[in-house]
């Protein structure tokens, strides 16, 4: 009997020994499997992080280079500009004393031929005003203007649009004004496009044609 309940309990503890290695084995190899399965977890978001990280890095340097793309390009422009506006004010100088030139009575008639024709009136006023120049040694206009037109001499034009020339028809309804001032403002885009084209090469020779074909329409 005593012999018996020794097997018995050599028995049991030889079952609860190999449960127990089982138990054993299998929390071993659970842990194992949750710490592959936390060290690839780990990797993966480490491996998304680094991507993200290089991903915002490149869009920064892209926009900070963009951002100094746009400053040099804006600091171009407004040299340009200064540029372009000194040539302008360069004009302006030349016009303001072109009664001095030996030319200018042919741009005189040139002028008031044009703004007559604008308005189409048998008995225009001309108004003329020009920098340095007298009220007197205009007859030549007689030649570039209908019989019974009135010619008058305004200072203002001189002062106020760089000198050119205005004709109305008699009530003063419509006038036409071909001052250089008018001129230039109507030539505005094309004239500055066309000095930045000549300054600084940027334009192609069809643009540089296309805008001095615009200039020659808008002088009508």
């Amino acid at each position: 009997m005593s012999e018996s309940l020794e097997k018995l309990r050599a028995r049991i503890l030889s079952d609860a020994g190999a449960k127990a290695e089982e138990i054993i084995r299998e929390a071993r190899e659970k842990s194992e499997q949750l710490v592959r399965d936390a060290r690839e977890k780990a990797q993966r978001e480490a491996d998304e992080i680094s991507v993200k990280a290089e991903a915002d890095g490149e869009a920064v340097r892209r926009s900070i280079i963009s951002s100094r793309i746009r400053a040099n390009r804006l600091r171009l422009l407004e040299e340009r500009n200064k540029i372009v506006q000194s040539v302008l004010s360069d004009v302006r100088t030349r016009l303001s004393g072109i009664s001095t030139t030996r030319d200018f009575q042919d741009t005189v008639k040139k002028l008031t031929a044009e703004a007559v024709d604008a308005i189409g009136s048998e008995r225009p006023v001309v108004r003329l005003g020009f920098a340095k120049a007298t009220k007197t040694g205009f007859d030549s206009l007689n030649s570039a203007v209908p019989k019974g037109s009135k010619i008058e001499y305004d200072d203002a034009l001189a002062d106020e649009d760089i000198g050119g020339v205005v004709v109305s028809n008699p009530d003063g309804k419509l006038a036409y004004r071909n001052t250089f001032r008018a001129r230039l403002d109507r030539l505005d885009r094309e004239l500055l496009t066309l000095i930045s084209s000549t300054i600084f090469g940027d334009q192609s020779r069809a643009d540089t044609s296309t805008t001095e074909s615009g200039t020659a329409t808008h002088e009508v």
